[in-house]
């Protein structure tokens, strides 16, 4: 997108959901174009011209993969999906035949969309999308670097093995106006792999027929030195104004030994709070009319209690009937007005809750539907409430082939001021795995592949690992390291393996910057 507008707030913001508003569970496909303001300002007319066939491109693709464009702001396109299977093959497929499109223009030409996919509640007004999960997508672009893709931990574990793709996790990422952190994942054709692998075996042989040759010399180390280039754990940025040789003899980082730490596994759920049981009120009788309304919504109501009175339509002197609460509960939805009709084979005039009894009906990822079961507790947040606790009562096993969310209910402790449909969100913990953990910014990825640098005898020694678990600044080592090595905290990216560095120890820091 051009600039960094804040994305649209949602209307459940404002106040109670409307009649009109209707929320669903959807994928969500955010696209914008890198640098599209300066390729404005060099060649308008080429730039449009080349926008609009790549829009059209955009827009066949969403068609065949069953998908709706909802909006679109300048560079900008929103794009809806039944599943996040299909959004995420639509990326791809919108990625790959562009990045072809490119091969045949000159750099400054290129036109490379960014592309952020999420699962998550939405609003529909009027076919325009609002909501969290359309925030969170427009946030995820923003991530994902020119012609790349970034999706959330929620469409990671949706697609599974369904969609071939290599995925790198980057932790969790801090989203500007998301009030949680969010699980992210970059995305790149399989394809890449092939070509990395290949480009790997030719740099092999040819280290070994270096070697053969006379590797010491120079043809030698220009063998091993290009192989290393294309180790997956290679460096990402070079220091301004600095060369690479002096990088690589001055820099001074900071290392720690590994620390001992607990990580909760949790499972997140998003869904609504609902009534675990509803008695509907009407009048006994027919041809009746309201003349007096005496309960509210959310308002508590003992057996017995006057709801409302009427009278018959025909009559208006007759002496008033009486309308009172069957059971004792919270009064979940009033439809009664004052001098509308009412009779026992009409609409309800109040839907009550028994005791105030709410629940929490979960939609579950996958990914996470077989890690739950009842009686696990939840942690549960609804807007502008203290978080509620819960346990889970039922899990629902079958998932939604296109949504690919399972569903979970989960009975709530009692809290006053809990509306009926109130969108929330949950965590329920399913288990903790102590041991080492470093911060997240040690760790590097590369599709399945994970790695730390730490210092041995004052050199870079990359070290291939098991990652488990993670928190907001730290992740869990299963295997891969010891206790007593020294892990470059920060530098990592900016460091080659054998590098001759000056290691500073001092506190272990455990905030992590944002990767």
């Amino acid at each position: 997108m051009t600039g960094d507008p804040d994305p649209p707030r949602d209307p459940s913001q404002h106040g109670p959901d409307d009649e009109s508003l209707t929320r669903t569970i959807t994928a969500i496909l955010a696209s914008d174009v890198a640098g599209y303001t300066r390729m404005i300002a060099d060649d308008e007319e080429g730039t449009l011209r080349r926008f609009a066939e790549y829009c059209r491109i955009f827009r066949e693709a969403v068609a065949r993969n069953k998908g709706r464009v909802f909006n679109t702001a300048g560079d900008a396109i929103l794009a809806e999906f039944p599943s996040a299977v299909l959004a995420l093959r639509c990326a791809l497929e919108v990625q790959e035949t562009l990045r072809a499109r490119n091969e045949d223009l000159p750099p400054p030409e290129r036109l490379q969309f960014r592309m952020g996919v999420n699962v998550g509640d939405v609003v529909d007004r009027g076919g325009d999308l609002l909501g969290d999960g359309v925030n969170v997508a427009a946030r995820l672009e923003g991530l994902a670097e020119p012609g790349g893709i970034c999706i959330t931990g929620s469409v990671h574990d949706a697609v599974g093995n369904k969609v071939t793709a290599r995925y790198r996790d980057l932790g969790r990422q801090r989203l500007k106006n998301i009030a949680q952190p969010v699980q992210v994942y970059r995305v790149r054709p399989a394809s890449d792999a092939r070509t990395e692998r290949s480009a790997r075996r030719s740099l092999l042989v040819g280290s070994v027929l270096a070697l053969l040759l006379g590797g010491g010399g120079f043809a030698g180390w220009l063998y091993r030195d290009s192989l290393r280039d294309v180790w997956p754990f290679k460096p990402r940025v070079e220091a301004a104004g600095v060369a690479a040789t002096q990088l690589r003899t001055a820099l001074s980082v900071s290392v720690a030994r590994p620390e001992r730490r607990c990580f909760q596994d949790t499972v997140r759920v998003t869904g609504r709070f609902l009534p675990r049981r509803e008695v509907e009120v009407r009048p006994d009788g027919e041809g009746l009319r309201v003349t007096r309304v005496l309960a509210s919504p959310l308002g508590q109501v003992a057996k017995g209690d006057v709801l409302a009175q009427v009278v018959p339509a025909a009559d208006r002197d007759a002496a008033e009937i009486t309308v009172r609460a069957p059971v004792a509960g919270v009064v979940g939805r009033s439809n009664a007005q004052v001098d509308m009709p009412a009779s026992f084979s009409g609409p309800a005039l109040f839907t009550l809750i028994p005791d105030g009894e709410m629940e929490f009906v979960a939609d579950v990822p996958a990914g996470g539907l077989e890690r739950l079961g009842p009686g696990q507790s939840v942690s549960l947040t609804g807007l502008g409430l203290a978080p509620i606790g819960g346990r889970i009562r039922t899990v629902s096993r079958p998932v939604d082939g296109a949504s690919q969310l399972g569903r979970a209910t989960v009975t709530v402790d009692r809290h006053p001021e809990l509306r009926w449909g109130l969108f929330g969100r949950g965590m329920v913990q399913v288990g903790e795995s102590c041991g080492l953990a470093v911060p997240l910014a040690s760790v590097m990825y590369e599709g399945d592949q994970s790695a730390v640098y730490v210092s041995a005898n004052n050199l870079v020694e990359p070290r291939p690992v098991v990652v488990g678990l993670s928190s907001e600044s730290e992740v869990e080592i299963r295997s891969g390291l010891g206790d007593a090595d020294m892990v470059i905290q920060r530098a990592g990216p900016f460091l080659r393996e054998g590098d001759r560095i000056t290691p500073i120890t001092g506190e272990r820091r455990t905030a992590a910057a944002p990767r």
